[in-house]
């Protein structure tokens, strides 16, 4: 009715003129109108529209994405992004960065927010852990746009993903963590895998020889796991058979058979823990090594090679 009203003389110019309007084409005329002064359109590139889409992130290094899982090769790892538009262009944007991760089995939501120093769009994860059957360390990143006219609304988004660590990528064993706290009783428990074990290795037994310091550390407990469902009995068909383990000089040898053998061994997994408790001479860090005089065997007899053996520290 604005319509008609604001154009009464031009209506009743062309009703004189003899020129027909039908009621249709005026109704069609009035939807078509802008219901805003600007025709209905929103300025999505300004910062302080409330339409406005805050840029998306990317990764420097190709090999990551926010979209899908990706795999860490190292023990320790750099994210590093930029910002960008719809078509992947680089935007310089003013984005304020926090960071939080979680390690496997652990909840994101109970992690403390970091802050990023100004101006900087990277963080670093300085110790990670081989992850194992799926596992992944899960990250978050909260990205916080402060317009520079204070008329304007802060902004905030937050990107997420999720990556894996694959940093012995040799058969043999390692430990996992690499870097050994103490328990709640003082006490110091290194746990032992194997990795990258092929069906074909047709592993049967093994011997673990460890390296430690026995001025610094003493040994307390040693626990080989063989129940149903760990990495050396998946199904319950394997019989798992050790003595007792072998304690000399700065060294612990550790032997193992698999009795049976009908469940095949492949991937990595938990094959024994070590409890240590400290000395009065502990101070600081110790290290645990995986000698070179470890071996695996194949039912046949045969040793499977061993291309890398790991290290841990002992953490005060």
């Amino acid at each position: 009715m604005n319509f008609i009203k604001k154009h009464k003389s031009l209506l009743l110019l062309l009703l004189i003129s003899g020129v027909m309007i039908s009621c249709d084409s005026i109704i069609s005329s009035i939807s078509e109108l802008p219901e805003t002064p600007d025709g209905g359109a929103f300025n999505d590139k300004d910062p302080c529209s409330d339409n406005f889409r805050l840029p998306d992130l990317r990764f420097t290094n190709s090999a990551y994405s926010f979209d899908t899982p990706f795999e860490v090769n190292q023990r320790s790892v750099t994210l590093e992004w930029d910002a960008v538009d719809d078509q992947g262009t680089t935007l310089e944007f003013d984005y304020n960065f926090e960071y939080r991760y979680a390690a496997p089995g652990e909840s994101i939501a109970s992690q403390n927010w970091q802050a990023i120093s100004s101006g900087q769009s990277s963080f670093s994860i300085p110790v990670l852990n081989e992850t194992f059957g799926g596992e992944q360390y899960t990250y978050e990143i909260f990205a916080e746009y402060i317009p520079n006219d204070s008329n304007c609304q802060r902004k905030d988004t937050t990107f997420t993903g999720q990556f894996s660590v694959n940093a012995i990528q040799s058969r043999g064993f390692l430990f996992n963590p690499y870097q050994i706290s103490s328990n709640n009783d003082g006490t110091y428990t290194a746990e032992i895998y194997l990795d990258e074990i092929q069906e074909s290795d047709d592993l049967t037994a093994f011997s673990l020889v460890l390296n430690y310091s026995e001025a610094l550390l003493t040994v307390t407990n040693v626990q080989v796991f063989g129940e149903t469902g760990s990495f050396l009995n998946p199904d319950g068909s394997n019989t798992l058979v050790y003595v007792q383990p072998e304690i000399t000089s700065n060294f612990i040898t550790i032997e193992a058979g698999i009795a049976g053998n009908n469940a095949s061994i492949s991937g990595g997994g938990a094959i024994c823990e070590i409890t240590f408790t400290p000395t009065g001479s502990f101070q600081g860090n110790t290290s645990l090594t995986i000698h070179n005089t470890s071996v695996l065997k194949s039912s046949q007899g045969f040793d499977i090679d061993i291309l890398q053996f790991d290290q841990a520290e002992v953490i005060q």
